[in-house]
């Protein structure tokens, strides 16, 4: 439980901090999560687990496709570990947090699949 309490305190200490290079490429848009939209309560949770589950997952993908996607490759190195971490760490949130149907915004919506 110690272990637990030590990483949830490092992690809003480090989503509380942006990058020192955040100010270069303005990434800070955090957006409701798509299983928001639901309209049941079964359909919610589901949607929350499924979506902690998939950040959980796929959030450390971000450390490749940024640097790519930024012209600045430095600047894109430091967003991708950035979004690596809030998306990792926030899908970790939602997934523990799956049986409460509030959410927990992520930069850019975090990782999504649908269309």
């Amino acid at each position: 439980m110690k272990r637990f309490s030590v990483i949830l305190v490092l992690v809003f200490l480090f989503s509380a901090f942006r990058p020192a290079c955040a100010d270069a490429v303005p990434f800070e848009n955090f957006q409701a999560s798509s299983w928001v939209k639901e309209k049941t309560y079964v359909d919610q949770v589901t949607g929350k687990l499924g979506f902690g589950i998939l950040n959980v997952f796929t959030g450390w993908s971000a450390l490749f496709f940024e640097p790519y996607k930024n012209p600045n490759k430095f600047s894109g190195l430091a967003k991708g570990i950035w979004r690596t971490v809030t998306n990792s760490a926030g899908g970790a949130l939602h997934a523990v947090t799956f049986i409460a149907p509030f959410d927990i915004p992520l930069p850019d919506g975090g990782v999504r699949f649908d269309s």
